[in-house]
């Protein structure tokens, strides 16, 4: 069955991340994790279908608290009103300076200091019954390295990630547009953030993980990641 963005009348880059097929058996669970552009612009009657719905409760904000307060952050109604988390990708990330700007190269470069977000976010997925959201400013780069390593420790086949990131593309321009609109577009964005998703980059990235490491779980060892968050990140998502 073909996978689609969920209805909501202000945001267009928002599915759950269930029936995702996994390399051995089953499936990714429904209504457990999200992913979404920033929700700042869900209407009322977005967050209240997002509450009600889709049981979301826990909303983690991958732009880090400098963002809250501002013209540009904060998940809107759904974060404030609902259990918030935040945490600064770029910062845990540290050595961004390294990082490839451009869009086929962003997100493989990831792969090399981005396991302290990942932790960080798996540690908040893990520990609530609720449904999670998680989003950046437009839901592709950051959310989706997260969203991708997260899936492959549950056994997500690579196929399949690659294909969910590729969802994000044909929604963009709208979504852009819908930023601008509302006065959100970041000034002076690096050249991956000003495009549309790079099926490269996401396959860029899923190579060099399987290439470089004998599994997303050694990688993530490797990383500092613990086997018990890895086990019970699976627990919570896989069928």
């Amino acid at each position: 069955m073909t996978r689609q963005m969920i209805n909501f009348e202000g945001v267009v880059n928002c599915r759950d991340l269930g029936g995702l097929a996994l390399e051995k058996a089953g499936v990714t669970r429904s209504g457990v994790l999200f992913r979404s552009e920033t929700p700042q612009l869900m209407t009322q009657a977005d967050v209240q279908r997002a509450r009600e719905e889709f049981g979301i409760d826990l909303v983690v904000d991958l732009r880090g608290k400098k963002f809250r307060g501002t013209e540009l952050g904060g998940s809107g109604p759904l974060g404030e009103n609902g259990r918030g988390g935040n945490i600064d990708f770029f910062e845990l990330a540290g050595g961004m300076d390294a990082i490839d700007p451009s869009p086929d190269g962003f997100l493989a470069d990831l792969i090399d200091c981005g396991a302290k977000p990942l932790e960080v976010f798996l540690e908040y997925f893990v520990n609530t019954d609720a449904a999670v959201l998680v989003h950046c400013h437009t839901g592709k780069d950051r959310t989706g390295f997260i969203v991708a390593l997260t899936l492959a420790l549950v056994g997500v086949r690579d196929d399949e990630i690659i294909a969910d990131y590729a969802m994000s593309g044909p929604p963009f321009e709208k979504m852009m547009a819908n930023i601008t609109a509302n006065g959100m577009a970041q000034p002076n964005a690096p050249a991956y953030a000003r495009h549309p998703p790079s099926v490269q980059s996401i396959t860029g990235l899923m190579k060099r993980l399987r290439t470089n490491w004998p599994s997303p779980e050694a990688w993530a060892l490797a990383h500092g990641i613990n086997h018990s968050l890895i086990e019970r990140t699976r627990a919570r998502l896989a069928s």
